[in-house]
């Protein structure tokens, strides 16, 4: 017989088995041992958490030849059929790739027909809210009165997508995610099963990447076997995995407190050259720093997701060096950066930017990294004695900046693409119902998609929303000898030299 997946082989096939959602089994139990079956149920969660595997275990319960307490027996001929896909009277559907009204019609039809193997037909459709609204009215009536042999089970990981009608007349049971203890306690079970040797710092972390799913915690568990064999450390996870450590987040995060531009540069440098992905490395820093933002205010009771219990004292040095707003405003920083990594090809420039934004806001000690040096750029600054920058300037500056993100925001809310796109450029200016927005040479890609119709409607529509009359947009390229540029040259003159230049 050819290998079959962990999440397979350990899929629960009694009550008894079945890891976590206590409330829902003894629910159904009763009902089953009592034979108050509903005729429609929709069970709805998280991915993982049992929902397919309950809805077998209720199909086989209600055709068993000898059931006890509401527990099939798996020693019948109906039940080894059943898990054997064997068993004509039981029908999984898949909405995804069986979504349309055809096939909806065909299983009204079908439902007429009387049991062939067992006492019930029970409909399984995973999956549901794939349906099209034609297809869920089609089995709305089927739902309503079905006939009395039939029982149907609705599953979902997204209950909101639904209609009303369908969920009023089913009885829904909600799924929730699994505890990490809970994890961890099935995994051991599975890997002593299989003679396997994990470290418990290996298994834990396997549980905290399921993120309360146990089939994928199988099938992370299912991965790294194949990868390592029986002895298994938490650095083959993290190697399996693709992701760093927390000893090196905390690190990290040390850097960038440190404003040690350096040694942040050469990390993150480390890190991708050793395989990781920009947008992964970004995502682990958000878990980083959401347990540190939950340490700081609940302690040992914070429930944390990628710090270990040996590694809790980095915690405790971090969290006096910074505050809560500034910790807010990094986890947003870092957040928008793992969106903005998904559709961009300058990967690893905006996860340095994004780190060295955040060095700005978190760090305790705010100023120049070199006296007389642009921290940004490296560009030497005139030696002219004043280093603040004066107040209109600066009034000026944020106002831009605030509208600019103002602008960014709203065309996110409309397309992300063309949010990811639209942020690698610089808001210049506006002049006589024009905006100038300017891109360096190494984003030419990003100008010439704002470019295209699509991308530049959505701006436009943005812009006339804000300024309540339609602008006329001018993208402009800005290279380091910018005054080449003739487009450049005209936003010069409309704007002054101070206003456009280079910005990183």
């Amino acid at each position: 017989m050819s290998y079959l997946a962990l999440y397979r082989v350990h899929r629960p096939q009694r009550f008894e088995e079945v890891v976590g959602q206590d409330k829902i089994v003894k629910a159904l139990q009763n009902a089953l041992r009592e034979d108050r079956l509903s005729h429609a149920y929709l069970f709805a969660g998280p991915r993982g958490t049992g929902k397919t595997s309950i809805a077998k275990i209720v199909a086989k319960a209600v055709n068993c030849e000898s059931p006890k307490e509401g527990e099939p027996c798996n020693q019948c001929a109906s039940c080894r059929d059943i898990n054997n896909g064997t068993f004509m009277d039981v029908v999984e559907i898949d909405a995804a790739s069986n979504r349309g009204i055809d096939e909806m019609r065909d299983l009204r039809e079908k439902v007429r027909i009387l049991p062939a193997q067992g006492k019930r037909k029970v409909y399984i459709i995973d999956e549901v809210h794939m349906l099209t609204t034609e297809a869920f009215n089609a089995l709305l009536k089927t739902l309503e009165e079905p006939p009395s042999h039939v029982i149907f089970i609705l599953a979902t990981t997204e209950p909101q997508r639904i209609p009303a009608t369908i969920k009023s007349r089913c009885q829904i049971y909600y799924f929730r995610r699994l505890t990490l203890e809970e994890i961890a306690g099935r995994l051991k079970k599975v890997s002593e099963a299989y003679g396997m040797d994990w470290e418990e710092d290996a298994l834990y972390l396997v549980a905290r990447r399921a993120n309360g799913g146990l089939r994928d915690a199988l099938s992370i568990m299912d991965q790294v076997y194949a990868y390592k064999g029986e002895r298994i450390t938490k650095q083959d996870v993290l190697d399996v995995l693709g992701v760093v450590d927390d000893v090196f987040l905390a690190h990290l995060l040390d850097a960038v407190l440190s404003r040690d531009m350096k040694r942040v540069i050469e990390m993150l440098g480390q890190a991708l050259n050793e395989g990781k992905e920009a947008q992964q490395l970004a995502r682990e820093t958000v878990f980083y720093l959401r347990d540190l933002l939950l340490y700081k205010h609940l302690g040992d009771k914070a429930d944390f997701y990628v710090v270990t219990g040996d590694n809790v004292h980095f915690l405790e040095e971090q969290k006096g060096k910074v505050d809560q707003d500034a910790l807010l405003k990094a986890l947003r920083i870092m957040m928008n950066s793992v969106e903005r990594l998904k559709f961009s090809e300058g990967n690893r420039f905006l996860l340095e930017m994004a780190f060295l934004e955040m060095m700005d806001i978190l760090s305790s000690s705010p100023g120049k990294l070199v006296e007389g040096e642009d921290e940004m750029t490296g560009d030497k600054k005139p030696a002219s004695g004043k280093s603040k920058t004066p107040v209109k300037e600066k009034a000026r500056d944020e106002g831009e900046k605030v509208l600019w993100q103002k602008i960014l925001a709203g065309v996110k809310e409309k397309k992300i693409p063309t949010h990811a796109l639209l942020s690698q450029g610089k808001f210049i200016g506006i002049k006589d119902d024009v905006i100038y927005i300017g891109f360096k040479k190494g984003y030419r890609f990003h100008k010439e998609r704002m470019e295209e119709r699509g991308n530049r409607e959505i701006l436009e529509e943005v812009l006339a929303k804000i300024f309540k009359k339609p602008l006329e947009i001018q993208f402009i390229f800005l290279d380091d000898d910018q005054y080449n540029d003739i487009m450049v040259k005209k936003a010069i003159e409309y704007f002054g030299e101070d206003v456009v230049q280079i910005r990183d």
